[in-house]
């Protein structure tokens, strides 16, 4: 598939699109083009992280006893870490998604990139996006 990147306008420059983990999401139903499904990854993602804990901790017997200092269900840390921190860090990739765009934005606006370098700004914000600029500017 042949796309063209128009490099006399300002790039659409996305961290989050692209990358072979958003692929992976795309294949599992957990997003669209415009990173929709949130609540859905949050939900898979969080729990895909943490029924493994929950699991091996029933196997060994550290649900709510046994020889572990702190049962796995009484040590709050974990659960905070996994059902809390990880749900506001995929919220937050929307956020870095959105925020990228005009901040690429504002970098050729105000000139900061010398002209020098705009080829490889350029370049790089074609690899960004898994292209490789050739003697056209046709992506592959």
């Amino acid at each position: 598939m042949n796309k063209t990147i128009n490099f006399d306008e300002p790039p659409d420059f996305s961290l989050v699109l692209g990358g072979p983990l958003f692929q992976l999401f795309r294949k599992a139903h957990l997003t669209g083009d415009a990173l929709e499904l949130v609540s859905q990854r949050i939900v898979v993602i969080s729990l895909f992280a943490w029924l493994p804990l929950l699991a091996l901790s029933a196997l060994e017997g550290q649900l709510l006893g046994g020889s572990a200092a702190v049962p796995f269900l009484l040590d709050v840390e974990v659960h905070v870490r996994f059902l809390v921190a990880m749900p506001l860090l995929i919220a937050a990739e929307l956020v870095v998604h959105q925020r990228m765009r005009s901040v690429v934005k504002v970098f050729l606006e105000r000139n900061l990139i010398p002209e020098s370098a705009m080829p490889r700004f350029n370049a790089a914000i074609a690899s960004a996006f898994g292209c490789v600029p050739r003697y056209s500017r046709r992506c592959c």
